[in-house]
């Protein structure tokens, strides 16, 4: 209507499927968690997670050098931030993201999903195949694998004052992971997984170490190694 703001619709196709975290609620009452079907639904979760990670891999975005510079230039300033506000027992993590900056720079940009959680991975009610990923607000585009720390809740879960409990497949799905990324990606090189690996790290340090950046939320800044600090510094301990 004339004088009126316009409506804007929007479309999109329904995700099938339920959450992870409703699905391990729904099954982790009556089967252990380390039992051969639990293990056997992670192995099938863990090879759809890998070919979804290579999707983006083999789609890299196109980004301007002035737009690269500037995520130099982001990382850089926070990680030497972190570098002088945690604890110095976390300095070598620290100082070695800042010392592969331009490597991990080098990796294929992607559109980076900022919260891979539990919450947000679809899954198939039975069989456990990944169905869909929800809750792109967030994303961005990025160096590859900055986000792949949010592996360790998939393969190992979380107790408040223990930290990661790794279950008893950690390792075998671990493989399984980086042999079908690897597959699915192009057989890729070692010099290539160990870059990305470093990204790994460096996420884990820019997602944990700040307080939330989440929008309208005050600006981030450096988690303190106290008790509101303590369970990011947990999370930490288990890579």
């Amino acid at each position: 209507m004339e004088g009126k703001e316009p409506v804007y619709i929007y479309v999109m196709d329904r995700i099938h499927g339920i959450s992870y975290l409703d699905f391990i609620l729904a099954h982790n009452s009556r089967i252990s968690e380390n039992s051969g079907t639990f293990s056997s639904w992670r192995r099938i979760l863990l090879t759809d997670i890998a070919r979804f990670f290579a999707l983006p891999w083999n789609a890299p975005q196109t980004v301007t050098h002035p737009y690269r510079d500037g995520l130099h230039h982001q990382y850089e300033k926070e990680l030497g931030l972190l570098l002088t506000s945690l604890p110095p027992r976390f300095c070598r993590f620290i100082q070695e993201s800042l010392d592969s900056l331009l490597v991990i720079l080098s990796l294929p940009m992607v559109l980076l999903h900022k919260d891979f959680g539990v919450c947000n991975i679809m899954v198939n009610e039975t069989s456990f195949n990944l169905t869909g990923v929800i809750d792109w607000a967030e994303a961005e585009i990025a160096p590859f694998g900055l986000n792949l720390h949010s592996l360790q809740r998939f393969i190992s879960k979380f107790h408040l004052e223990r930290g990661w409990i790794r279950y008893n497949d950690y390792f075998i799905l671990e493989e399984i992971f980086w042999t079908t990324f690897r597959n699915e990606a192009g057989e890729l090189d070692d010099e290539t997984i160990r870059v990305v690996k470093l990204a790994r790290g460096m996420g884990l340090l820019l997602s944990c170490g700040f307080t939330s950046r989440l929008a309208n939320e005050p600006v981030p800044a450096p988690i303190q190694d106290d008790e509101n600090g303590a369970y990011n510094m947990l999370v930490w301990m288990g890579y």
